[in-house]
């Protein structure tokens, strides 16, 4: 389960940062 949620945050913050940066 920590795994699985530390990699969805990961894809999550990779979303926001393309957002922010595109």
């Amino acid at each position: 389960m920590a795994k699985y949620s530390f990699e969805f945050k990961m894809e999550v913050v990779q979303a926001y940062l393309n957002a922010e940066g595109g």
